[in-house]
């Protein structure tokens, strides 16, 4: 573990600032895109990898409450979110988000792509 502390510690500062950047951004934008294909409305992060969305165009999620989206996309979808209305406290604001992390591995995302768009369509209107 100290190796591994001291090799991340010796990294050439562009690591931080191109690579480790561009590899988190790419992968925030890539999950933003098809979740709102899906119907969720997104709000992009502006310095984390979680994104913030709104299920309420999402047919399978409409009408649930957070936790219970979130407990759907787990059991039916294969995909964890954690449910909005937790980062509101008593407010109501949070009830119509969930919350996804894009810090997984490209793999990992887009096999989570792959479950949402079989599983989750957009509500017609």
């Amino acid at each position: 573990m100290q190796y591994a502390s001291l090799a991340y510690l010796n990294l050439p500062t562009e690591y931080f600032r191109e690579t480790l950047s561009s590899r988190y951004i790419n992968r925030i934008q890539k999950l933003a895109n098809a979740l709102k294909s899906i119907g969720f409305g997104v709000i992009l992060p502006e310095g984390s990898y979680y994104l913030f969305v709104d299920f309420e165009n999402v047919n399978e999620l409409k009408g649930l409450s957070p936790t219970d989206a979130a407990m759907y996309l787990l059991e039916k979808v294969g995909v964890a979110s954690v449910p909005g209305d937790n980062f509101y406290g008593k407010s109501e604001e949070g009830k119509k988000y969930l919350r996804f992390a894009a810090c997984r591995s490209n793999t990992d995302i887009d096999n989570a792509i792959v479950r949402l768009k079989e599983k989750l369509h957009p509500v017609m209107t």
